[in-house]
């Protein structure tokens, strides 16, 4: 005789969408061991497994994180084969936070002052809660480090939908939702998608014929205390696959350390452009000479 397997609540709710935990009972059977004060804590989000419905069972441990936006800091609760790994980061210590979704691939990137990095993959359909979170910790850092403002360069023109052409106006749509949410910001520089060349000789020229180079556009804005790069996922793609990803990437102007912009080694009329916020790294590539570079080296040289 066959048994049939009781359910759970939590079963019963499981889906790819991550959720708000409100209660100690909303909390994960694996991650109960842990304290949560539920007066104090200002947000708790529980990640699903990257697993169907149909391959569930309420025997497992359904959930791969678990992130507890504490008073003073993020702690990240993460599954691992025996139990789970804990990681906790300062406020004042939160250096690049990036978010991206490519449909329903999707992943939060923490990087800290101390060179340290928390990354959590998640499915795109739940990006409104990564939003969310990632202007609390943005607005949390702030306050805890009580950062100054800084002067910014020019300020660019108004944009309008089609300037950056028709497949990139995905910024300018983004830009302009980012500046409903938040008024004081600031456009300083954009453009759109180009082709770049291989940097080589006969064989480098057959291959961008066949197999073309295109360094994506992106969208720099920033307050006086924050810097935002809306992007898409990579910065350089080959071929002529379409692209449907958007990123987002938000660093505090007072940990930003400097600027380094070098020729891409691999591309004529490309740029890297390194930005040291603390101990952190961010790399973001630009076409050489565009606005977008010259204002990311001004803000270094401030």
């Amino acid at each position: 005789m066959s048994t049939v397997t009781p359910s759970t609540a939590e079963f019963d709710a499981f889906g790819p969408w991550i959720d708000e935990v409100r209660t100690a009972e909303d909390v994960p059977p694996l991650y109960r061991a842990h304290h949560i004060d539920f007066e104090t804590a200002r947000m708790v989000l529980k990640f699903p497994r990257d697993i169907s419905r149909r391959d569930a069972t309420p025997q497992m441990d359904l959930y791969d994180h678990l992130l507890i936006a504490e008073t003073d800091r993020l702690t990240v609760l993460s599954r691992t084969a025996t139990r789970y790994s804990q990681t906790s980061v300062d406020y004042g210590d939160i250096a690049v936070m990036t978010e991206w979704a490519n449909l329903l691939d999707a992943e939060l990137r923490i990087d800290t002052v101390l060179g340290e990095t928390v990354v959590v993959a998640f499915n795109g359909t739940s990006r409104d809660r990564i939003v969310e979170l990632v202007d609390l910790l943005r607005g949390l850092g702030l306050v805890t480090r009580a950062a100054k403002e800084t002067r910014l360069p020019p300020i660019a023109g108004a944009l309008e939908l089609d300037d950056l052409g028709k497949k990139d106006s995905l910024f300018v749509t983004s830009f302009r939702d980012r500046q409903r949410r938040e008024p004081g910001i600031a456009l300083l520089a954009a453009h759109g998608r180009v082709t770049v060349t291989r940097r080589g000789g006969f064989l480098s020229r057959i291959a961008d014929l066949v197999f073309p180079v295109t360094l994506h556009g992106a969208l720099v804005c920033a307050s006086p205390t924050e810097l935002q790069i809306l992007s898409r996922r990579h910065w350089l793609v080959r071929g002529g696959t379409p692209e449907l990803s958007s990123a987002r990437t938000v660093l505090p102007l007072d940990l930003l350390h400097s600027v380094r912009s070098e020729e891409h080694p691999r591309y004529a009329g490309a740029s890297t452009v390194t930005l040291r916020v603390g101990g952190a790294m961010l790399a973001v590539v630009m076409p050489t000479g565009s606005p977008a570079e010259k204002t990311l080296r001004a803000l270094g040289s401030r």
